[in-house]
């Protein structure tokens, strides 16, 4: 194959992937601009993409790219998240379960967070999420581990929600 239709099916298997991570991260505005972003510095690197699993590396990219997007929104309003706390009927009690969920996220560091969401909703594995974050697999492993106890404390009120964040999921 050449380079082209590498590119190519890189693009159409990650594309949605990539798309996801970001629409989490930015919201739904930013995201297709970080997901661009990200594919276009991979065609001007696609020599430096591991060609087993690229994954992890597109992540990589665009979690810089969304960095650099937080520090000049900073200055603005905030940058916006959004999170799907599941499958709740009450309004009421998904008001309530959203909130607690984020505070939860939200009390984590930075780089736990991130960790965490990875392999929680990224699906990555440890040792690719360890890439991502930019640490060793024994550092991931030990700070997921601790990031699902607090979790866990966080979540302790909110019966609802422990499933989605409890040792089996994450």
């Amino acid at each position: 194959m050449d380079e082209e239709a590498d590119f190519t099916r890189l693009f159409q298997e990650h594309y949605e992937s990539v798309l996801r991570y970001a629409w989490r991260r930015v919201g739904p505005a930013d995201a297709p601009d970080i997901a661009n972003e990200t594919f276009r510095i991979a065609w001007e690197k696609h020599q430096e993409l591991p060609p087993d699993r690229p994954l992890p590396w597109l992540y990589v990219t665009a979690r810089n790219l969304i960095r650099n997007l937080v520090k000049k929104e900073k200055r603005r309003e905030g940058l916006l998240v959004v999170h799907d706390v599941g499958d709740i009927d009450d309004h009421a009690v998904a008001v309530v379960a959203r909130q607690a969920a984020l505070t939860a996220l939200n009390s984590l560091s930075q780089s736990d967070r991130e960790l965490v969401l990875l392999v929680a909703w990224e699906g990555l594995d440890l040792r690719e999420a360890a890439q991502v974050a930019g640490c060793s697999r024994a550092t991931a492993t030990m700070r997921l581990h601790r990031a699902r106890k607090r979790l866990e404390q966080s979540l302790a009120d909110h019966p609802q929600l422990r499933p989605e964040f409890g040792e089996s999921a994450i």
